[in-house]
């Protein structure tokens, strides 16, 4: 995630750059320039994987699955199940058995007086029932924001912004009202993360051709990055192409389709005759057609591939 990664290098001076530069450490110093270099970055990146390899790749994996991208559901959402095998001490078992009854006499009481409400308010209490609903609805997102700031373990709210204009931003620009201090890396990813999707028209989408996680310009269902793949071309830009070859390969009959298109076009190049050339331009007209028909699902696939061996 390149956004966190340019944040992390260029602001997080007391867990990852004074480490490595604890010559820097001096009163009066003048934070601008003080940004960590890629390599050195990602070698502390590498050793904390190595430390802590296990919590960041649940770390990495929680953040995928509030992006929506494929995870490892057997590291995010199995961790309930690892707790449950663990027995209950006998204090654990009152503690629950006095809170079942707790929360059965609160809830029997909040029952009898929602029922009073619905007699004498109908309309209102179809209103509050339409709200509860919407709520509910609304559930597994309150619990997205509760398993990011599971992940927030050391987090300060710092309203002075000494680094930061020490680093020479024009902080008014953004009427930025404050901003988080920690010392926990785990904890600025998780922070920075929660902001970014607290943004309805943020999205991270995975590459279809390359695989690389990118943000999409827009809103609009892309599937391809603008990263260079090959001769100097985006995927993007050889996305149609990408996805045409791939529908030749998961269809067969579209695959026969393209073939003969390349067996009569080579009959052409090679004899030039009338009789061939009547036969590819017949092809390429007919072809289209029918082709469009097949993918439309207009024409079964018995009469596609019927059609493409009669121009044998």
């Amino acid at each position: 995630m390149q956004i966190f990664g340019s944040f992390i290098r260029k602001y997080c001076y007391a867990s990852l750059y004074y480490p490595k530069h604890p010559e820097k450490i001096k009163a009066g110093i003048n934070f601008i320039g003080l940004e960590l270099n890629k390599k050195d970055y990602f070698l502390g990146l590498f050793e904390l994987m190595r430390s802590e390899e296990e919590h960041f790749i649940s770390v990495q994996n929680i953040f995928l699955k509030h992006l929506n991208l494929p995870y490892d559901k057997s590291i995010v959402d199995d961790i309930e199940e690892d707790y449950e095998d663990i027995p209950a001490t006998p204090e654990e078992i009152e503690f629950d058995k006095q809170w079942e009854e707790y929360f059965e006499q609160k809830s029997n009481l909040a029952q009898k007086r929602l029922d009073l409400f619905k007699k004498k308010y109908p309309k209102l209490y179809e209103e509050y029932e339409k709200q509860h609903y919407n709520r509910l609805q609304n559930y597994n997102a309150e619990n997205d924001i509760i398993e990011i700031s599971g992940l927030i373990n050391s987090l300060a709210l710092d309203f002075t912004f000494g680094a930061y204009y020490l680093c020479g931003l024009n902080l008014p620009l953004y009427n930025i009202p404050y901003c988080f201090c920690s010392s926990d890396i785990i904890s600025i990813l998780a922070i920075e993360f929660k902001e970014f999707i607290s943004d309805k028209r943020h999205i991270i989408k995975q590459c279809k051709n390359c695989g690389r996680y990118f943000i999409p310009e827009n809103l609009r269902d892309i599937k391809y990055c603008n990263n260079i793949f090959k001769n100097n071309k985006t995927c993007k830009e050889l996305g149609k192409q990408i996805s045409y070859k791939k529908s030749l390969k998961d269809d067969e009959l579209l695959d026969m389709y393209r073939k003969r298109y390349l067996s009569l076009a080579s009959s052409v190049s090679h004899y030039g005759t009338e009789k061939a050339i009547e036969k590819f331009e017949n092809y390429k007209q007919d072809g289209a057609v029918i082709k469009k028909k097949y993918l439309n699902k207009e024409i079964s696939g018995k009469e596609f591939e019927k059609w493409i061996k009669n121009t044998k």
